[in-house]
This record gives C-alpha cells, sequence and structure tokens, in this order.
C-alpha cells in the first residue's frame, strides 16, 4: 500500500480522519459517501507519499501486543476486556447532567473536572452541526458550555480525530479525548509516532463500541417518525434517562420522540462492512473505557449509570469521588464481561471466520469452536428482507449468540 486510498480501496478504513489529522502536507479530507452513508479520506495533489497515513491508519493494523506494553507497560490482562486498574459501577452526583446524558453522565463530568481543574485547556469532543444537523462535527471544547453541548452518544459516522492536527499545532496546552475504539486506536498509534502530541494529550476517554450507525440508520428511524430529513431543526440520539430515546425537533418545532428505537433493527441493520473487522469492543487503549450496565440486577434503572474500566490515572476518579463530584462503586471485571457479552463474543471469536480479508491485529483470540459457525452463518445484514423477517432474524440470532456466549465466558476464561 502506498497511502490511504489503497486502504479505502480494501474496504478497511475505518472512517475515523486520523490520517487527515496527521498528515504533514495537510491534503487528506473526509467526505461522507453518500451511497454507503459513511465518511472516507479523500487524497488531494500533491502526494508525496510519505507513509505518515498509513503508520497511524487503525483500519490498516493495529499492534495491540505492543501498544500495551507501550501505554500501559505490560500486556493485558484480559483478553475479553484489555488492561485494567479498577472496574467501577459510577454515575455524575449532578443529576441534572446524570439524566440529560447517554448513561450517568461520567464523561462528561469528568471533563468539567480537568477543565476547572485546569488539567486541561480542552477537550476533543463531538457536537451535531448547527448548519447540518445531521451531520457530526468534532471539535475542541474550551469551555463548560462547550463541554455539556457536547454531551450524549452520537449514533453515525464520526471522523473525530481529523482535529488531532489542532491540538498539535496548540502552544503549551493539554487535552483530553474522547473516541470510539477505532478513534482511540488511530490516537494512540499517532502518539507513538508524534511524541509532541503524545505529550499533549492528559487523558484518552473511550466509548465502548459495537459498531457506528451508518448515516443511511438516522434515516431509517426519522422515516418510522415520519419526517423528511430537510425538515430536522435538532435530533438528540440518546438522553432524558436511561436507556434512553431519540429526539427530534423539526423546523416547525414539533418535537417527535421514538422512545423504543433499539428494537427497531437500527443497531444491525445498517452496521459498515469495517466494523465486522474489529476486535475491539471495549476501547482497549483508552485510559479509561465507559459503557452501559447491561445486567438484570439494574434493568429497573431509570436516570443513568456508567460501568467503567480505569485502566491508566485512576487516581482521577478518586479525587473525583471524595470530592462528591462522582459516586463510585467496585464490580468484578467479571460483571463487565457480562454486561456485555455478546458483543464481546462476536468481537473476539467470530471475528475469526472473516480472516481472508482480516487486517493485520497482533493480539490474542480465543479459540472457536463448532457453534461459532452455525452463529457466524445465521448473522446476516440484508435489509431487503421483509421486516416481520429481520425481526425474527433478531430474535432467534440474539437467543443463540446470548446462550452460546454464556456458556463460554461465564466459565473461567
Amino acid at each position: 500500500m502506498n497511502n490511504i486510498i489503497d486502504v479505502v480501496k480494501e474496504g478497511l478504513c475505518t472512517g475515523c480522519g486520523t490520517c487527515a489529522g496527521l498528515c504533514p502536507q495537510d491534503i487528506i479530507k473526509m467526505e461522507i459517501n453518500h451511497e454507503k452513508g459513511l465518511y472516507f479520506p479523500k487524497l488531494g495533489e500533491g502526494c508525496n507519499e510519505c507513509g505518515i497515513c498509513l503508520e497511524v491508519c487503525p483500519g490498516y493494523e493495529v499492534d495491540f501486543i505492543r501498544l500495551n506494553k507501550e501505554i500501559f507497560g505490560k500486556e493485558a490482562e484480559s483478553i475479553l476486556i484489555g488492561h485494567y486498574e479498577n472496574c467501577y459501577l459510577g454515575y455524575s452526583c449532578d443529576q441534572d447532567l446524570r439524566f440529560a446524558a447517554t448513561s450517568g453522565g461520567m464523561i462528561t463530568q469528568i471533563l468539567l473536572y480537568l477543565l476547572e481543574e485546569k488539567m486541561i485547556d480542552g477537550a476533543l469532543v463531538v457536537r451535531m452541526s448547527d448548519e447540518n444537523p445531521l451531520e457530526p462535527e468534532p471539535f475542541i471544547a474550551r469551555t463548560k458550555e462547550d463541554i455539556i453541548n457536547a454531551k450524549g452518544s452520537k449514533y453515525c459516522p464520526v471522523p473525530t480525530n481529523i482535529k488531532l492536527k489542532e491540538i498539535i499545532e496548540s502552544e503549551d496546552e493539554k487535552f483530553a479525548v474522547v473516541g470510539l475504539p477505532c478513534q482511540i486506536q488511530g490516537l494512540r498509534k499517532a502518539e507513538s509516532l508524534h511524541k509532541k502530541l503524545k505529550n499533549k494529550i492528559v487523558l484518552s476517554l473511550g466509548i465502548v463500541c459495537n459498531h457506528t450507525p451508518s448515516f443511511k440508520a438516522t434515516e431509517f428511524l426519522l422515516g418510522k417518525l415520519g419526517i423528511e430529513k430537510e425538515d430536522v431543526k435538532s435530533i438528540i440520539y440518546r438522553g432524558e434517562g436511561w436507556p434512553g430515546s431519540l429526539k427530534v425537533q423539526t423546523k416547525n418545532d414539533d418535537v417527535l420522540l421514538q422512545p423504543e428505537y433499539w428494537g427497531t433493527g437500527f443497531g444491525q441493520l445498517f452496521i459498515p462492512d469495517r466494523c465486522h473487522y474489529c476486535c475491539d469492543h471495549m476501547a482497549e487503549l483508552a485510559d479509561m473505557s465507559f459503557a452501559d450496565p447491561w445486567l438484570p440486577e439494574y434493568s429497573d434503572e431509570k436516570i443513568g449509570q456508567n460501568i467503567i474500566l480505569s485502566r491508566k490515572k485512576d487516581y482521577i476518579l478518586n479525587e473525583m469521588e471524595k470530592k462528591k463530584i462522582l459516586k463510585l462503586k467496585k464490580i468484578n471485571p467479571d460483571k463487565i464481561i457480562q454486561s456485555q457479552i455478546n458483543n464481546i463474543y462476536y468481537k473476539k471469536k467470530l471475528i475469526k471466520f472473516k480472516i481472508n480479508k482480516l487486517p493485520f491485529y497482533n493480539t490474542y483470540l480465543p479459540k472457536k469452536d463448532s457453534i461459532d459457525i452455525l452463529i457466524n452463518i445465521f448473522k446476516l445484514n440484508n435489509i431487503k428482507l421483509p421486516w416481520n423477517i429481520i425481526k425474527l432474524h433478531f430474535y432467534l440470532y440474539s437467543i443463540l449468540l446470548s446462550l452460546k456466549a454464556k456458556r463460554d465466558f461465564l466459565k473461567k476464561y
């Protein structure tokens, strides 16, 4: 491969934007491919094939073993969730923030604390664009208001790492970065290459991710609400309690809610091909990772809590708890595995069936067995099928996946 366009041609681009953020010639731009509903890099004229875009690309390859040693000083304790210092269940003590955020408000609360304590000058986060409300806008938040405005998940493609260039070019400033697993992978590879960048990043916060739905997923949900995308004034994908609901405001100021959209196929029908080749559900290279507590004992939760994998700089969380800014409860790592069981199983075991297109991952993966083959065959993503057949497939597939995952991973793995 000569440059990032070869990665795109091979179907390995994650759309993270790291190549655009690190290109020394500034000739790589991230643009939406409307046919696929995804971001891809576009290469301008004058490329000298320096190779930096390939060196920082997480779609091309990720050496988890080397990066774990470089970041945490050793290989990961768990092949399923990565390195960790402590595991917690937690939430912000600001009840308004906790209710309004995706789940628990922990990421937003940590960023606010770092900013108020002058540990950072800004945070790389994402908001939806005022000009194009269905498109995300990565930016450096430098005020409390900016950080709060960026709260909540965005279930659409986001080229977050295009803003790494702004961090590199800043003078005498420190930053936090919030990202999905592939975006954190790109950040870590960029830090390995660019020491100035590494010295500027105080904390990386990883959002646990099964996949990033394409823009077509949002169009699908708007269709179910009977809204044309041109009529959207604002969209909030999750908030107002847990697990949250989709909230859309139209240009006529009508507000529509879709509270049960998790079961509409939103999570499965619009998975980018590249997400099927990812083995990192838990954002294993982040300093801290955050997830929803999908556990039976929290089925009655209405406001929101976070599961937290504290991998590095655990003292920040402890200081915040002492100051009563957040509430923490230590939990067993097995609980984290249980809460994410299906996605961990798919990322760590079924990935081996895609070896013919799998990029180089230097990591450990569990062995597969015969029932893995059945589940892999059974998992399909064909939106052309009749809707009732799609719903039946997802129902049967989820049962099979859950039974297999619990049998495998709730033992001593």
